[in-house]
């Protein structure tokens, strides 16, 4: 089994945005999760695990105020995602997004 770790980013988020899916034939284990507020007012953030038909928020609405991050992931939470599973953000201003991935093949 390879292990590798990858991230991935998106930047200017507003709308619901995927920022990750598991690839095929990988079971990905997501160990970091920080969102940046860069636009010049509060905002509020939701994060989503999607599965199939089924998502589950992370975060619903949580506050993000101007030029600040929060970290979704801490106190060594991880998020596992199988292959096709998801993670998407959304926002009510401009967020960057960068995920930490280990991806296990």
């Amino acid at each position: 089994m390879a292990q590798t770790f990858t991230n991935a980013v998106a930047n200017n988020v507003t709308t619901v945005t995927t920022v990750y899916t598991a690839p095929a034939s990988t079971t990905s284990v997501v160990v970091g999760l920080v969102i940046a507020n860069d636009s010049g007012a509060d905002t509020t953030v939701t994060v989503s695990v999607t599965k199939g038909a089924t998502t589950v928020n992370l975060l619903n609405t949580a506050p993000l105020p101007s030029a600040s991050n929060i970290s979704v992931l801490s106190n060594n939470n991880r998020v596992v995602l199988l292959t096709g599973n998801s993670i998407s953000v959304t926002a009510a201003a401009n967020v960057d997004v960068i995920a930490s991935v280990l991806e296990i093949t």
